[in-house]
């Protein structure tokens, strides 16, 4: 996953914002100065945004925020040491995602992130059928045919012949980032960083443990797969014998 960026120059809040962060396997890039962390958000690719309203005030900085806003697809939350309810509309009105009040309870924080990010991960996966299909009249509506499998970004999962494979959300994910790649033979680290956001060493093994799980519940032989096949040497390729259908649901 890309890092999340947080503004604050609170020491103890860094400390266990960070400290929940890295239990979650999430990268932080710790940031004191609002100007420098505008710069690093338009620079470069973030997962979003949590932003201390005691280090960068509402007011001073409402017009970086709006820029924020527009430049980065994923969760911004602000957090303030006391209530104000014109501050927490005019959040809201900036589409800025959580208003929330000092003193933090950050497994509720922990909690709110991961449910922000599933939501912006899933909009952004059903956005990229573009690519490869024929637009939707409703995005929001959306799934993708590929001979009898059909991937439903409505309901989430994914079905062969009408029966529900009961995907997980990352079998889901690594699935779709195959099929948007079908016919090419993609390696352990790119699947890695395609689908996880990052690449740790020894951590291609996650890869195959989560194809033999897919095909588990794809293939009729698993140990003779037809639609996910390994490249020995190199890494794992998609049948891309059959086009991709984009149809409203």
């Amino acid at each position: 996953m890309k890092p999340l960026v947080l503004l604050s120059n609170n020491l103890s809040l860094f400390i266990e914002i960070n400290r929940h962060c890295n239990d979650q396997g999430w990268f932080i890039s710790n940031m004191t100065d609002p100007r420098k962390t505008i710069d690093l958000v338009q620079d470069e690719e973030v997962s979003g945004v949590i932003w201390d309203l005691s280090a960068a005030p509402l007011k001073q900085y409402i017009k970086q925020l709006k820029l924020i806003r527009k430049d980065i697809d994923g969760p911004i939350i602000v957090f303030a040491p006391v209530e104000n309810h014109e501050e927490r509309l005019t959040c809201y009105s900036l589409n800025l995602d959580a208003y929330l009040i000092e003193p933090l309870d950050y497994v509720e924080l922990m909690a709110r992130l991961k449910q922000l990010l599933w939501v912006y991960n899933r909009t952004s996966a059903v956005d990229d059928i573009d690519s490869v299909t024929i637009t939707p009249s409703r995005k929001e509506h959306a799934s993708v045919k590929c001979d009898k499998l059909e991937i439903d970004f409505k309901q989430y999962r994914v079905t062969n012949g009408g029966v529900d494979l009961g995907l997980t959300p990352k079998e889901f994910s690594l699935l779709w980032y195959l099929m948007k790649h079908r016919g090419q033979v993609l390696s352990r680290d790119q699947l890695l960083e395609g689908v996880w956001g990052y690449d740790t060493i020894g951590s291609s093994r996650i890869i195959d443990i989560h194809i033999s799980h897919l095909r588990d519940k794809l293939e009729a032989n698993p140990q003779d797969p037809t639609w996910i096949k390994t490249v020995r040497g190199f890494g794992y390729i998609l049948d891309n014998s059959y086009p991709l259908i984009a149809e409203s649901v």
